[in-house]
């Protein structure tokens, strides 16, 4: 892919994160509000996304190809703005239809996230994949640091329906950008799963990914997710001021990733994702001690800090692992086998909260919920760091 198309692609990711950013922090928050904050009605929900997600991307991969996947991932737009416009017309009646709208919802972000995973993966090598993922996350950063505000401002000010129309509108300038994209070439190769579970039963740093990868759901990116910004709406009570948290928030986790930028163009020995991780569940700790707003506050700076850079560097050498003559063509299997594991890790995560919630009461159990997940995330970085180590040691 050119450099342009790798452009058109970014300004495209840029303003989808602006439409993530809602659906990730203000759709449960929309929806809490309809059922009377019954989160157990959407750990339910989104616990069934997962699932249904999961296999979405088992179909798509399977029958992506060079012909198709600029179709589906233009296709992912349209269906965008399908959704929006559902939200639109049922309003708070969607809690009805939720299941169905959460198909809809995850097969959204399947037809979007696949072929640009297959892109992103196909068009960098292991020196420049942490830095082009570290520039990505600084634009979605960027994208992070508008949206909140605007977005809580415009509820608190107008009403949720306002949100649904500029997402529309949104959408629509992406559509317009897309037409701008020449090609969209992947494998057409078949997905050939046992072959690669062949190749890879002895490579040890790519079990260790993938263990990193699913420690990592069951922490910091499962329940986390949705548990996070419920808690901190519930302390702070109002979308706008949800909102003004998570930008400044976005801009903590900017200079993070550009610190973490700085570090690759050094090309530091990075061996401390274990230690950020052991400093993120100590705070974490803290909210249990003391669930004051302050301790909260230091466990969302923490994460949207030290934690930012474990996911940024997660995501990248995810990505790197797979960069080998023996390995490269198997992409999609990659990519499946991975997601095998991240939903199994999320649906511990959300089965783990969910029996916390319902069959431990304890005023505190949010904040125990939080320190619990929080310690998988010190497993996960000790992976991380173990298969950092082995791509280093291992440079051609």
């Amino acid at each position: 892919m050119g450099k342009e198309n790798r452009r058109y692609i970014a300004i495209i990711s840029f303003f989808r994160k602006f439409i993530s950013v809602f659906f990730n922090l203000f759709f449960n928050i929309y929806i809490l509000k309809i059922v009377n904050n019954d989160l157990t009605f959407i750990i339910k929900y989104t616990l069934f996304g997962v699932i249904v997600e999961f296999i979405i991307w088992y179909i798509i991969l399977k029958f992506i190809n060079s012909r198709n996947a600029k179709v589906i991932y233009k296709m992912s737009f349209l269906l965008l703005i399908l959704s929006i416009l559902v939200l639109s017309v049922f309003k708070e009646n969607i809690v009805k239809y939720i299941y169905l709208f959460k198909i809809l919802e995850r097969l959204v972000e399947a037809c979007y996230l696949i072929p640009y995973e297959l892109i992103v993966i196909g068009s960098n090598n292991n020196d420049t994949m942490s830095s082009f993922i570290s520039n990505m996350n600084i634009l979605s950063s960027i994208s992070t640091i508008l949206t909140p505000i605007f977005s809580g401002f415009i509820i608190q000010k107008f009403s949720y329906y306002m949100i649904f129309v500029i997402l529309i509108l949104e959408t629509l300038i992406i559509i317009a950008i897309s037409f701008k994209i020449k090609d969209f070439t992947v494998s057409n190769k078949k997905l050939e799963l046992r072959e690669f579970f062949k190749i890879i039963k002895d490579k040890k740093h790519i079990q260790d990914i993938y263990k990193c990868m699913f420690y990592r759901r069951i922490s910091s990116k499962g329940a986390m997710t949705e548990l996070l910004p419920i808690i901190l709406f519930l302390r702070l009570g109002t979308e706008i001021d949800l909102g003004t948290y998570n930008s400044i928030f976005a801009i903590i986790s900017i200079i993070s990733l550009q610190i973490l930028k700085i570090l690759n163009n050094k090309k530091i020995k990075k061996d401390f994702y274990p230690h950020l991780a052991i400093i993120i569940f100590l705070s974490s700790l803290l909210v249990v001690y003391n669930s004051s707003f302050i301790t909260l506050l230091i466990y969302y700076i923490l994460m949207n800090s030290l934690g930012a850079i474990i996911e940024s560097e997660s995501c990248s050498i995810v990505y790197s692992v797979i960069r080998t003559k023996d390995l490269i063509e198997y992409k999609k299997e990659h990519i499946l086998t991975y997601n095998i594991y991240m939903v199994i890790g999320q649906i511990i995560s959300y089965s783990l909260i969910y029996i916390l919630y319902n069959y431990f009461y304890d005023v505190n159990i949010l904040s125990i919920s939080v320190s619990i997940l929080m310690f998988f995330l010190i497993i996960s970085a000790i992976y991380l760091k173990k298969t950092e180590n082995y791509l280093k040691n291992n440079e051609t």
